[in-house]
């Protein structure tokens, strides 16, 4: 009688011993998966974009910081290109709800949060009234897939190139199908910092993502 009390409670023992084994495997495997190593950076290669100036259409989703002399902001960016349209979405800057953009050729419309909307026949000066500082939107729209914007003198520095008095520099890539594209990247000169992350690239209608 007493043996079996004995080889009872050393029964007993054991299964817990061995609960606690497993628990302690369960969360040293759930830690593992939570602090998985990110993904080493993807460098910059002006080369490999070259065939992006033909690309058509795209459209990305991130978020953008601009920093001038004496103001910054910070907003929610959704940009969509298609051959000569864009349409860019601001969310949240300047203690807005959003700012609509849409350039057309030589016109801009800017709708505000507040639902005044306006238009010019001079896209980058309107925009810049808008904004409170300059942003040279026109190469933007090249630079964004990492490509100088034709036609313009530029100079290859580092993780980028230096054009029209700006220094575009692409801290990271990212594979978008079968192309790499930016994830996070800076435009800056003497005046305004622009930095942008961008989270998700879609391409040709959503066939590359």
């Amino acid at each position: 009688m007493m043996m079996n009390q004995i080889e009872g409670r050393y029964g007993g023992a054991r299964k817990q011993a061995a609960g606690l084994l497993c628990a302690a495997l369960a969360a040293s495997l759930s830690a593992c998966t939570l602090f998985r190593p990110a993904p080493p950076e993807i460098s910059y290669t002006r080369t490999a974009n070259e065939a992006l100036y033909r690309l058509e259409p795209w459209s990305l989703e991130g978020r953008v910081a601009l920093t001038g002399e004496r103001d910054s902001w910070t907003a929610d960016l959704a940009w969509a290109h298609q051959q000569g349209d864009e349409q860019i979405k601001l969310s949240g800057p300047l203690g807005q709800g959003a700012v609509m953009i849409h350039l057309a050729g030589n016109s801009v419309t800017v709708a505000q949060g507040d639902g005044k909307v306006q238009s010019s026949d001079d896209p980058e000066t309107f925009i810049n009234q808008q904004l409170g500082m300059f942003v040279p939107v026109t190469s933007l729209r090249y630079w964004v897939l990492g490509l100088p914007e034709p036609e313009l003198d530029f100079e290859d520095v580092g993780s980028g190139f230096r054009q029209s008095g700006w220094t575009v520099a692409y801290q990271a890539m990212q594979p978008v199908g079968q192309l790499l594209l930016p994830r996070k990247m800076s435009v800056a000169n003497d005046r305004v910092k622009l930095k942008l992350i961008i989270d998700q690239w879609t391409l040709n209608d959503g066939n590359a993502k």
